[in-house]
């Protein structure tokens, strides 16, 4: 079960036995949430198929995406169950989950110091990846913001097609506004413009990047999208 995931690739057959028997199944259909923001951290996860997006709602309403769960990727982790989640995880299509309680995941952690060194490297990548989101925030203009969210989930999950490449699960404008720090109505405008010019194609709940080359200009030149949605929002 952990034996093709790098999170467990530096562990002992062994050792991937003992965390994997201490778990138990979970289906989460798509829409649904493994978790929801506000519930007690009494167990942790570890997804084994599809995937999951992290989401915050703020004072205002609005909808933050925190980022994504790609499959080998444990999340929800916590070290006491007397915290809260500050976010939920919702199923972006069925997934197939492992769980954990927390008082045994915490034992396994203790067992097995090779699954500590690999929950921290997760997260810090996770750390590294919301700082350079901020910075993206703060410094950055929408349209770059979006190009560079798209680019982060062909990383993550594009998957090549003859027309280009697709992300792997759905993606709709309320997505990527949550991702980007926007409003709905301006990455609803930036998506329209790019699909007029070709960059990309796809309906309200499926993306595909027809032309990369362009996406990575929109991304890092300043002058590639002269558009009238240059706010900060």
């Amino acid at each position: 079960m952990l034996s093709p995931f790098p999170a467990f690739a530096t562990l002992s057959a062994q050792e991937r036995k003992l965390i994997a028997t201490a778990s138990s199944p979970k289906i989460v259909a798509a829409g649904q949430p493994a978790f929801s923001e506000g519930d007690p951290t009494n167990h942790c996860f570890l997804s084994l198929s599809g995937h999951l997006k992290l989401v915050r709602t703020a004072s205002s309403g609005e909808i933050v995406i925190l980022g994504f769960v790609d499959p080998g990727e444990p999340f929800g982790l916590g070290v006491t169950h007397e915290i809260r989640r500050p976010a939920s995880a919702i199923a972006l299509r069925e997934s197939k989950l492992a769980v954990w309680p927390i008082a045994i995941w915490r034992e396994l952690q203790n067992e097995i110091p090779g699954l500590t060194l690999s929950v921290n490297h997760i997260l810090e990548k996770r750390l590294f990846d919301l700082q350079e989101r901020f910075v993206e925030m703060a410094c950055l203009d929408v349209p770059r913001r979006v190009a560079l969210a798209v680019l982060r989930l062909i990383d993550r999950a594009g998957r090549r097609e003859a027309d280009g490449v697709r992300i792997a699960f759905p993606v709709s404008r309320h997505d990527v506004a949550a991702l980007t720090g926007t409003t709905l109505h301006s990455a609803s405008r930036i998506l329209v413009r790019w699909k007029r010019q070709g960059v990309i194609a796809g309906g309200r709940r499926t993306l595909l990047v027809r032309d990369v080359p362009a996406l990575i200009r929109l991304a890092t030149d300043p002058e590639a999208d002269v558009s009238p949605w240059g706010q900060r929002r």
